[in-house]
Order: structure tokens, then sequence, then C-alpha cells
């Protein structure tokens, strides 16, 4: 991963959103890097530090917006937390 940083798009932020209302506050949008390909990832960590997922941003908020990924609840099961 780069160390490349920039602004995440609303799309991903919105992603980020849900991580933390499911995951904690503590999953920060400085916890997310960058691929040499400019995607936002970050590994989702439970309050433990435990890593739960690593959720591609860039990749869930174009599957949002592209409508494969339908809802937020939706979203919600792709990253593993409860509806």
């Amino acid at each position: 991963m780069s160390m490349n940083r920039r602004v995440l798009t609303d799309g991903e932020t919105a992603v980020l959103t849900i991580i933390q209302e499911g995951y904690g506050a503590h999953n920060t949008v400085d916890k997310v890097l960058f691929s040499p390909a400019d995607e936002a990832v970050m590994f989702v960590r439970l309050l433990n530090g435990m890593s739960v997922v690593m959720a591609n941003l860039s990749d869930l908020a174009a599957r949002r917006a592209a409508g494969t990924i339908s809802s937020d609840d939706e979203m919600k099961i792709t990253l593993r937390l409860k509806v």
C-alpha cells in the first residue's frame, strides 16, 4: 500500500460510516490506506484490536453506486454486520 493520501469520495465515506456504526468509531479515516491503483482500503477492527474484515471502500462504493449492492442493509451483510 502506498502512503499517498487523498480525500475519500462521498461513496467511500458512506461505506466508512456504515463500518463505524457497526464496528466502532475507532475505525477512523486515518486508518484508510491507498493501494497503488488509488483504491481506499482498510482493515476493519473490533475494539479489542482484532481485525475482522478488510474492506475495499472504493470497490464497495462503486458496487453500491452501480446497484449490485442495492441497499445499506446489503452493504452491512457484505461487511459481515448483523442487519
